[in-house]
């Protein structure tokens, strides 16, 4: 991409980490994260039929931090793109002031400083 459209910088998600999403209003699988910045996410679907999100729709997506963990966040579609058998989605947060959003820009700090003193073995 020859220049960024976005107004925050994006982090991309490390393999090493167990962050994923679901998308309660679609079910509880399972999907995965790709990059998140203080103003959205970006992650990918896999494909469940006629269940699919439509650019604007608004919903509660379910940040994974591990398998019991997460923070509920309420989201709006700007970004998706179908695929044979996934979605790819663009996202932006939209209740900035509540807790769990306060939350996510801790978790959010924290990907930065992990990038910058962090070690992968």
């Amino acid at each position: 991409m020859s220049s960024e459209r976005r107004k925050a910088k994006r982090r991309e998600i490390l393999e090493k980490f167990s962050f994923y999403i679901c998308i309660p209003k679609l079910g509880f699988t399972r999907h995965a994260v790709n990059d998140v910045s203080e103003l959205g996410i970006g992650f990918t679907i896999n494909s469940l039929g006629e269940f699919k999100l439509k650019k604007d729709e608004q919903c509660q997506l379910h940040l994974y931090m591990n398998q019991s963990l997460y923070l509920p966040l309420d989201i709006q579609v700007v970004r998706q793109q179908d695929q044979e058998q996934t979605q790819e989605i663009g996202a932006i947060f939209l209740d900035t002031t509540s807790d769990q959003y306060e939350t996510f820009l801790t978790l959010v700090k924290f990907l930065d400083q992990l990038s910058e003193s962090g070690q992968i073995a």
